[in-house]
């Protein structure tokens, strides 16, 4: 297994399992069969309700802590009653007064852990800034080994400077042959920030690939040259920009083709065939559409000004265009 080190030091496994929609009455079987095949990154997330079960996975499959990386996320969810709302809707979100501190210790008690590897804002919400200074107090505390984000855009980042000195240590978002994401991977690497990529094969609720990767000509033709599967060739793809993967599946067949992926590498012209495939479609949502409230909230700190201004206000334009069109 290859790793790749964070900007505080740690080392993280760079081919993870993520546990979202497995059934919880085959995770245990899953994190076993995952394990003994060189996995040792999980990912997971309060909202996704399975960390107390991983936990107990990794008891009955005799799997030391210590021996694993485990990825949860703090979701604005935990701190509202019912569920949470965005958008023009979120006028109905009601707290529920909970303390951000004791959710986040809720999942690493959940984890069954004195810590957890990495803890992530699993959205750029409007409480950002407040889990993001939690966050930094349970690092500081050495609960946590390392934080960062989810699903966030180049301003949200940079509202964080307004918050704290430390850089995330990873922002995990979408990224397919569809969907290349250069800008907002070059933007992250440029800044220390690891790169992980979700939703690379199917929708984030869902567990069917997207036919339209998995039968494209270029990528089947690609594959063919190294006799290996498309999903093999996409992750390798990954991999090569030096992302973090962690695709999902409880097939046995499934989770040894996922992580067989380092015994081959693509040609410069491979990579750039891929790339061309690009079309900046979002499979699940497009991030610059759900950012009203954040906007509302941040738009005049230092950081969010900034960069709005920089590049011609285009989030603000972009997010105009989508409630107004």
């Amino acid at each position: 297994m290859k790793n790749v080190i964070l900007n505080n030091g740690i080392s993280m496994p760079q081919v993870g399992l993520g546990t979202f929609l497995i059934p919880n009455d085959l995770l245990s079987q899953t994190i076993g069969k995952a394990y003994e095949l060189g996995y040792r990154q999980f990912d997971t997330a309060w909202k996704y309700k399975n960390e107390n079960i991983i936990a107990k996975a990794l008891r009955e499959n005799g799997i030391d802590r210590g021996d694993v990386f485990l990825t949860t996320k703090i979701s604005a969810a935990a701190l509202h009653f019912g569920s949470y709302k965005y958008g023009r809707r979120g006028i109905l979100n009601i707290p529920n007064f909970r303390r951000i501190k004791d959710v986040i210790q809720e999942s690493i008690d959940n984890l069954g852990s004195d810590y957890v590897d990495l803890f992530l804002i699993h959205y750029p919400y409007p409480e950002s800034d407040k889990m993001w200074r939690a966050l930094n107090d349970l690092y500081n505390e050495g609960k946590i080994r390392a934080i960062g984000v989810s699903n966030f855009l180049q301003p949200h980042l940079e509202a964080l400077k307004d918050c704290s000195d430390i850089v995330p240590a990873i922002n995990q978002f979408e990224i397919s042959p569809l969907n290349t994401q250069k800008t907002l991977i070059n933007y992250c690497q440029e800044r220390g920030i690891v790169v992980e990529a979700m939703s690379t094969f199917s929708h984030f609720r869902s567990v069917s690939p997207r036919e339209e990767i998995l039968q494209n000509p270029k990528l089947v033709a690609i594959a063919s040259n190294h006799s290996k599967s498309v999903v093999q060739i996409v992750l390798r793809w990954l991999l090569q920009q030096n992302i973090v993967v962690i695709p999902k599946t409880w097939d046995f067949n499934h989770l040894k083709e996922n992580i067989s992926i380092f015994d081959f590498n693509l040609s410069p012209e491979e990579m750039e065939i891929i790339d061309s495939l690009d079309k900046g479609h979002f499979l699940n949502y497009n991030p610059f559409g759900q950012q009203q409230g954040f906007v509302r909230k941040y738009k005049n700190w230092p950081g969010f000004v900034n960069w709005n201004q920089e590049n011609g206000g285009s989030l603000s334009k972009r997010i105009i265009a989508k409630l107004f069109r």
